[in-house]
């Protein structure tokens, strides 16, 4: 990889970090290809991700989430309206954030919600968006890039992907 390129890629992670979208906390030249790169969110910046992925159905699974960053897993409460016109219930969504061949994988492990069958498509759909929502906020500058490690502490979600110039 040519200086000025890897010189670009470093400023535009600067900018990502800068525009409050994650921090940038490692940044390394891999002999491969690419720069390696380890972004950092915190647990604001992860409920402004599921917030966002929530609010793009027309029924969100749950308003008004909160977030909570545990080792290895996301647990999301929140009030969740019933399918059959009764109100609202509080519920809790738990999710893992994985790798699978070089992207993020969000899926919900756990639905705690009363009268609701965790077997609904909305999952389905959240678990998409949640994982496109924390890729867009990861590399907001559109690079190719490979995901290759996540990580889940109780204070951040930290996400490791290889970046090339497209």
């Amino acid at each position: 990889m040519k200086l000025s390129s890897l010189i670009l890629m470093s400023l535009m992670l600067v900018m990502l970090a800068a525009c409050n979208r994650g921090e940038v906390t490692d940044v390394e030249r891999n002999p491969d290809g690419g720069v390696d790169v380890t972004v950092k969110l915190t647990e604001t910046e992860a409920n402004e991700a599921i917030t966002d992925a929530l609010n793009a159905a027309a029924n969100p699974l749950l308003r008004d989430p909160s977030v909570d960053l545990q080792a290895g897993q996301i647990v999301i409460n929140g009030q969740h309206e019933r399918r059959d016109g009764g109100g609202t219930v509080s519920g809790s969504l738990i999710v893992t954030v994985t790798v699978d061949n070089g992207t993020l994988l969000a899926q919900v492990t756990q639905a705690d919600f009363e009268g609701w069958d965790a077997s609904d498509e909305r999952i389905q759909q959240f678990n998409q968006r949640l994982a496109e929502n924390f890729s867009r906020r990861a590399n907001r500058d559109n690079q190719q890039i490979t995901v290759t490690a996540v990580n889940i502490t109780d204070t951040e979600l930290e996400v490791t992907f290889n970046a090339r110039r497209s």
